[in-house]
């Protein structure tokens, strides 16, 4: 059965095929814009307006979830093979894809890009290779293409493919938009709620000097200590796990399969979290990355039964869907807005047996907060200051790398599109005993809650 937002999308782009080839849909994530592309590829079926449909996704994980929906909705296979009435592959396909373009030469075919995003290149600007692969060949394919996503812009502020964008503002222009604020209404996803944590006073000790700061803004510029080394500290790590399981308890009470996610900024991250829950809470929690080749059916496993904790490498970012999880401990050094919002969207998606707000968790780092209080403009809520009961007294800071001490935007190492494999791994007791060249102590933490709801 479709929402309402979902029929009156279909419509709207089945309108828009009457004059236009290409359509794009901007939908919060967790809307269930995958259901809706289904239906419209399923209409363009019953029509005889198709006869084949391709969707490219950013993911395994995705592409699958994809197939699966395919498949419920049109009752026939969805796996390109005989039979079949269509096919569901990553974006990483797209490269390797002339077999295809052969094979579907002489045929009316719909083309899906989920997250269309992840592509860059309007064909006079610069390109990425999925972005000029969809220019190139992908695009002389398709009949029809319906482009989707969550978050309509890019990072590096190239533009997407198949997109129109105003004059001179330079902003997308989408064929149907829902946003957040619609969906929470419609009680289609659940009202973010964010918890930013601060510290009162941080006291910086290298050598005989000695600093004191007021807040984790202070100490970035600074310049002594980076994002990424913050992030390493295990009284830090403690801190925000121990406010990210006490909220997960408290919801499980109410429903055990409530589940949590925690998102690492490298894989040896990932490992130091994961021995601290097990140690310090007596906490499991599965590590999924890409560097994992299993990490697909992992995430599948825990996605259907009732285990708490899943921790992340860039790997449940979008499009993956858990609507268990209600709680996220974001502890990655990625500090772009597109990631950010990604990220979010994993608690958002809505279920009949759960709460209606996700639960977020991030230290005060001062783009983080930026976009949550962006966030709390567009849906007005509440945001408090509070002081917590814990008291952190000092913290050794890891070594320092040299990815330690330079730039905090400089993420491009942890990101998906890059190959994770050549990131070293490390034994556990080498990832918690650090050698310590500095030291800052925490008097206390504050935090900043930022809530949205209808």
């Amino acid at each position: 059965m479709l929402r309402e937002w979902q029929k009156r999308c279909v419509s709207e782009v089945l309108k828009k095929y009457q004059s236009m080839p290409d359509a794009l849909v901007l939908a919060t994530p967790g809307a269930g814009k995958t259901i809706m592309a289904s239906y419209v590829a399923k209409y363009l079926l019953d029509k005889r307006k198709i006869d084949y449909i391709v969707c490219f996704s950013p993911s395994k994980v995705v592409s699958q979830s994809i197939r699966v929906t395919f498949e419920q909705i049109l009752e026939r296979p969805f796996n390109g093979q005989l039979g079949a009435l269509g096919t569901s592959r990553t974006y990483h396909s797209m490269t390797n894809i002339n077999e295809l373009i052969n094979n579907l030469s002489m045929s009316r075919v719909l083309v899906i890009f989920d997250e269309i995003h992840h592509c860059a290149g309007d064909g006079s600007s610069l390109s990425n290779t999925w972005g000029f692969q969809l220019l190139s060949t992908i695009q002389k394919l398709a009949t029809y293409t319906l482009s989707l996503t969550g978050t309509p812009w890019r990072t590096d502020t190239l533009p997407i493919p198949l997109a129109r964008y105003s004059d001179p503002e330079g902003n997308i222009q989408c064929d149907f938009t829902y946003d957040l604020i619609e969906a929470i209404k419609d009680k289609v996803c659940r009202a973010p709620l964010i918890t930013a944590v601060d510290t009162d006073q941080v006291m910086v000790r290298k050598g005989n000097e000695s600093n004191t700061y007021r807040s984790i803004t202070e100490l970035l510029e600074s310049g002594y200590v980076s994002y990424r080394m913050i992030l390493k500290q295990p009284e830090i790590i403690i801190h925000m796990l121990s406010l990210s399981i006490q909220k997960l308890d408290e919801l499980r009470k109410a429903d055990v399969n409530a589940g949590g996610l925690i998102v690492s900024a490298s894989y040896e991250h990932a490992l130091q979290i994961q021995a601290i829950l097990t140690g310090h809470f007596n906490t499991n929690a599965t590590i999924v990355s890409y560097r994992l080749e299993d990490s697909p059916e992992l995430i599948n496993r825990f996605r259907e039964n009732s285990s708490e904790w899943i921790i992340s490498i860039a790997m449940i970012s979008e499009g993956t869907d858990i609507p268990r999880l209600q709680v996220c401990c974001n502890l990655t050094d990625i500090t772009t807005e597109l990631y950010f919002r990604q990220i979010l969207g994993r608690i958002l998606r809505m279920t009949t047996s759960q709460t209606s707000i996700g639960y977020m968790f991030v230290l005060a780092e001062p783009d983080l907060i930026e976009y949550a209080e962006r966030l709390n403009q567009a849906i007005p809520g509440s945001y408090h200051y509070e002081k917590a009961e814990e008291l952190i007294d000092s913290v050794n800071v890891a070594d320092i790398t040299e990815g330690d001490q330079g730039s905090q935007n400089d993420h491009h190492s942890y990101l998906p599109d890059n190959n994770i494999d050549d990131i070293s791994l490390l034994e556990d007791q080498e990832i918690i005993d650090h050698v310590p060249l500095a030291k800052f102590t925490m008097s206390s933490f504050k935090s900043r809650i930022i809530a949205y709801y209808s």
